[in-house]
């Protein structure tokens, strides 16, 4: 057994509810039936203006030794009221439970014991049961096992009923409230840096999934995250850091589309678009374009902190691998122009919406992650089928009933970047060793290759109200 201090309870729960009232009684209740009676439940009323304090105060009223309320007039957010409930906790473990989703009745008993018996793993989440807004079954989530399925730890646990030790939870100074969302990825990359993780093939909790859901506005998801990332990645820099080259390859002699580097999106071409977000990021010590074409070159001569030559013909073949292309570059660049860069970013000239918060959000998941490699990607949430021994067969098959596991997510290379340690730049393959990634969406992924891509993008570019909305929601 732990004996992390004496607490009076081994658990506490802390539930946030802001209107929310209609769930919030199924998930108190909920707690009431745990089959570990060592615990003590933290209601927090963030400001609603349905019946949620009223409901709190009933429970808090029946059991006032281990249910406490708080309530505030305003709304405060998620983060700020995880940190009260933190500094008010009294149990040797923490968990969230959101106020619209309800627990197993043996969820507390099996985290806590799971940690009681490792002392060396700093935080427990479990598998779910996905219902729908009235409570009806969906389907179960089942993560990989970290450890045995999974060794590259970069899809966080969820943030609700997730168990922490209190003592880490406050060592990493809980939750920073200048981010309005994501508080599950920002715990998972805190706990991760200094603490093992864990997780239990058992389904423990109720996720329910309703219109109203945060997790549903994909652009907002995906900013919080990168938010986080740079917060974090930002507090391990010190006097040394990586040498950053970027890697640009600029070929202009397609047939379909000839010239093409200097084509106009929105009144700057696509290589400035690459070559102003690349300068923006800040991170870059030398910015390198790779061409076939010597006006590239020579524009390039212009263009402040940019050095450009053109490659080998051979390398503008229509077979030759973008892992050539980059060994290729940094190879010149170490021999002629005696640049010795420790982390490579490709940038392909094709993907002018992808924004310098993208590429520096593929830094830091290198560095955060412990990664040799990372790629952007867009998430597929269309029903994919492969041929079989009986014929087609989903590899989604939650898709069918238009639900999303998690396990059988499919990602697509989208081409617009790729970073890797140079240690790790291989020139028959991107993608060895251990590989991260990067979310875009599907807008931001798009690749102009033809004069319709072009076309498009324009009309995106002028169209910019409808782009968020277009965006594919989970």
């Amino acid at each position: 057994m732990s004996n992390e201090g004496k607490s009076p309870f081994l658990v506490t729960v802390y539930v946030t509810s802001h209107n929310y009232g209609r769930f919030l009684r199924e998930a108190l209740d909920s707690v009431l039936k745990q089959t570990l009676d060592s615990w003590e439940l933290i209601v927090l009323d963030d400001g609603s203006s349905d019946d949620s304090a009223e409901i709190a105060e009933e429970y808090a009223k029946a059991d006032p030794d281990r249910i406490l309320v708080i309530a505030t007039k305003e709304s405060r957010g998620l983060r700020a009221c995880a940190n009260e409930a933190i500094e008010k906790a009294r149990g040797r473990y923490i968990m969230r439970l959101d106020a619209d989703d309800f627990l197993d009745e043996n969820a507390l008993l099996v985290l806590s014991h799971y940690l009681e018996r490792h002392p060396e793993v700093g935080l427990v989440f479990p598998n779910w049961v996905y219902i729908d807004e009235g409570g009806r079954f969906l389907g179960i989530e089942r993560r990989k096992l970290i450890g045995e399925e999974s060794k590259v730890l970069d899809l966080p646990a969820h943030g609700a009923c997730t168990m922490v030790r209190r003592r880490i939870l406050k060592s990493v100074g809980g939750y920073d409230v200048n981010h309005d969302s994501q508080d599950g990825h920002e715990l998972w990359l805190k706990v991760l840096d200094r603490h093992e993780v864990a997780n239990v093939e058992t389904p423990l909790f109720y996720y329910r999934q309703h219109g109203s859901s945060m997790s549903r506005n994909e652009e907002r998801l995906l900013a919080a995250r990168r938010t986080i990332k740079r917060s974090l990645a930002s507090r391990e820099s010190g006097e040394v850091s990586p040498r950053i080259v970027a890697v640009i390859p600029a070929r202009n002699t397609y047939k379909e589309m000839p010239n093409v580097v200097f084509s106009y999106l929105g009144g700057k071409t696509l290589l400035d678009h690459t070559l102003d977000e690349t300068r923006t990021t800040g991170v870059f010590d030398t910015i390198y374009v790779s061409t076939d074409d010597a006006a590239v070159v020579e524009y390039c001569r212009n263009q402040e902190g940019v050095l450009s030559d053109l490659r080998d013909p051979k390398l503008s073949d229509s077979h030759v691998r973008l892992s050539e292309l980059a060994v290729a570059a940094v190879e010149r660049l170490e021999s002629v122009h005696s640049v010795f860069p420790d982390i490579v970013v490709v940038l392909s000239v094709h993907s002018p919406f992808r924004r310098a918060a993208h590429i520096q959000e593929a830094v830091d998941t290198l560095k955060l992650y412990r990664v040799d490699n990372v790629f952007s990607a867009y998430e597929d949430f269309d029903l994919h089928f492969q041929h079989g021994e009986n014929g087609m067969s989903p590899l989604n098959p939650g898709m069918i009933d238009r639900l999303r596991y998690e396990r059988e997510a499919l990602f697509v290379d989208n081409g617009a970047l790729h970073a890797s340690w140079r240690d790790f730049l291989r020139e028959d393959n991107l993608y060895e060793g251990r590989i991260g990634h990067i979310i875009m969406t599907r807008q931001e992924s798009l690749q102009i290759k033809s004069q319709k891509d072009l076309e498009y993008a324009n009309w995106l570019l002028s169209n910019e109200h409808l782009v968020s909305s277009m965006s594919h929601e989970k």
